[in-house]
This record gives C-alpha cells, sequence and structure tokens, in this order.
C-alpha cells in the first residue's frame, strides 16, 4: 500500500497542478542520481534531483497475479551523467531505481508511487528507453542451468576457462573508412579469417567513443581491409584513425569450442542432446538402438 501525506492527498484530491516525477537511481557502483522532469531543481529524500533531465515515464503495468510489475522510462542524452558510452557497457544495468511524486511547491510533500529495477535498454542517436520491472521481478530469474546444445557459458568467464588475455585472442585494430553508422572498415587483423571477430566485443580506445564497447555482428575480409558490424552503432561520430581493440568471438557451438579454442573440456552445452524430432520418427529396422546414430 503506498502511503500518502495527508496533505499532499488533500492537493491531490483538489485537483493540484504542483506534481512532478522524480527518479532516484542506485547504481550497482554505489552511485546515487536523481532526476525530475521538473523545471528547477528538487532535494527529494535527502538527493538532489537535476531538473530538465530529459526522463519522461512511460506505460506501468501493474497485475494481481504473479507477475512482476513493469514500466518504462524514457530519456534524452542531455545529462553530463547519462552517457552513451555508459549505457552500452552495462553501468545501468540492475540499477535500482525509486520513482517519487513529489509536489514541487513544497518537495518534502512526497509519496513513492514504484519501486524496481532497470532491465532492457534500448539505446537510439540521441536518446534511450530503459524497461523498469518491479522488485518480485527477481523470482523470475534463472538461477540453474539450462540444457541445451549450445554453451551457457561466456567466452573467458571463469566456467568458460580461455585466458583472453595470454591466448592471443584480442587484436588491436584501427578504423581506415567508416561506411555507415555502424559498419567500419579497419586494418591491423588482416591475417585474421572471415567471422573470426563475429559475435565478439569490440571496445574503442580512441577517439570520441573511447571506452565505449559494442557487440560484432559480422566481420568479412575485404580487398581493402577488413569489415567489422557492431550493434549498438558508437554512440559518437566514428572518425579514420580511431582505434579499437576486438575480441574474438564464439557462437556457443561444440565445433567451434574445439575447432577455434580447443576448450571441449569446459564446453558447458549438450551437443548430443536428441531433438524433437526424435519423439516423431517413423519405427525402424535398427537392430542396435543405442543412441550412437542420433
Amino acid at each position: 500500500m503506498i502511503d500518502i501525506p495527508a496533505a499532499l492527498q488533500a492537493r491531490l484530491d483538489a485537483g493540484a497542478t504542483t506534481l512532478a516525477w522524480c527518479w532516484i537511481i542506485t547504481r550497482r557502483d554505489g552511485a546515487v542520481l536523481g532526476f525530475t522532469d521538473h523545471d528547477a531543481p528538487l532535494n527529494v529524500a535527502g538527493t538532489a534531483c537535476e531538473p530538465e533531465s530529459g526522463f519522461s515515464p512511460g506505460a506501468a503495468r501493474s497485475e494481481a497475479a504473479f507477475s512482476p510489475a513493469r514500466a518504462a522510462v524514457f530519456g534524452a542524452l542531455t545529462s553530463e551523467r547519462i552517457s552513451a558510452a555508459d549505457i552500452d557497457n552495462g553501468v545501468w544495468d540492475s540499477a535500482r531505481v525509486e520513482v517519487y511524486r513529489v509536489d514541487w511547491s513544497e518537495p518534502g510533500l512526497f509519496y513513492k508511487a514504484f519501486t524496481g529495477e532497470i532491465g532492457a535498454v534500448k539505446r537510439g542517436e540521441t536518446g534511450f528507453e530503459a524497461e523498469v520491472a518491479g522488485l518480485s521481478a527477481r523470482l523470475d530469474r534463472l538461477i540453474t542451468r539450462v540444457f541445451s546444445r549450445t554453451c551457457d557459458a561466456e567466452l573467458g568467464d571463469g566456467r568458460c576457462g580461455v585466458d583472453l588475455e595470454a591466448g592471443g585472442w584480442r587484436d588491436a585494430a584501427s578504423v581506415t573508412a567508416v561506411i555507415s553508422s555502424r559498419a567500419v572498415q579497419i586494418s591491423g587483423v588482416e591475417a585474421r579469417p572471415a567471422d573470426w571477430f563475429t559475435d565478439g566485443v569490440a571496445e574503442w580506445s580512441s577517439g570520441a567513443n573511447q571506452n565505449g564497447r559494442s557487440r560484432i555482428l559480422s566481420h568479412r575480409p575485404g580487398d581493402a581491409g577488413a569489415v567489422i558490424e557492431l550493434d549498438p552503432s558508437p554512440s559518437a561520430p566514428v572518425q579514420p584513425g580511431d582505434t579499437l581493440i576486438l575480441t574474438a568471438g564464439c557462437n556457443k557451438r561444440f565445433a567451434t569450442c574445439q575447432a577455434k579454442f580447443a576448450n571441449v573440456n569446459n564446453f558447458r552445452g549438450c551437443p548430443h542432446m536428441p531433438g524433437n524430432d526424435v519423439l516423431v520418427r517413423p519405427v525402424s529396422r535398427e537392430t542396435v538402438r543405442d543412441g550412437s546414430r542420433r
């Protein structure tokens, strides 16, 4: 139940128009930041909320069943405290969000309307959209293994075991030409075969996107240099001469783990698991049915 101060409730009942939304966000690194859609700073619950930050509330949904409440927050990349690089690097992922309804004429009158965590974030050229899920969404998180043919570890993590630092899996490259907002031509990796970096990570080491990270969607050699396509697209315009570090990609398949990384002992999938087609196969005359031909 939401506890609304009597004085604020009276103003709500009277149809007061001196109301504003405030968001207080606590990131995983401990940073606490406040934002408001009001045109002047507001101090709410001991936190200074930055005005005109580009935040605006989206649709909110709450159900009587066990589904967690969900809301959306839209914003423009206008605050100095919100950068596209931080969004791409996951700095805001799983941050705690407290949404307040505040009487800006008397900021001491407020109530907490929603508490949740930032989930998926979609970033465009000038703005972003963040899904905010209620705290009960934690109960929906997968805490055990998923059995599938593909590996469920991340390349280089403790379960994978591949040493990305010592194994020669990272290469320095330099941009030679900009093809589109997300595709660039690079030099320095001509010795790598096609798709070596597909599903890998590109981290900018210089230029306007320095420290920004993107997933590599595709990698193909070309006559004038290799071409990579990035997702999301770099937050700032890329210039020839910008440098980046490329990490080899892994498509999570057993054959790739064996041939590319020689790491089958740590493969975290079930490559020989039969599929649904086994259930609908007709009767055969095989005398040995031990699964060896599946």
